[in-house]
């Protein structure tokens, strides 16, 4: 199962490093869980910048999507997730 945790700019570090951590303790039955950014990099509500390991185009890809919470959310119309 291939899952994407997806990881805005403003993203919640605990959100996304947790989920991906506990997800890819089942990579011995094909789980893996990949930090999916917008863009290469993207920078945490408290200031901690990351390369993400997908881009969006992972995302009708994976089998599973989640999102984590953040400061930041994108508005409405955005056709950067559309």
């Amino acid at each position: 199962m291939k899952i994407a945790v997806l990881t805005l700019d403003g993203f919640n570090e605990l959100d996304s490093f947790i989920a991906a951590g506990i997800l890819n303790r089942m990579r011995a039955k094909g789980w893996e869980a990949l930090i999916t950014t917008p863009t290469p990099q993207v920078t945490s509500m408290n200031g901690v910048t990351i390369t993400g390991q997908r881009g969006l185009e992972f995302l009708p890809e994976a089998d599973a999507v989640l999102v984590g919470s953040g400061i930041k959310r994108p508005s409405h119309g955005s056709s950067r997730l559309a």
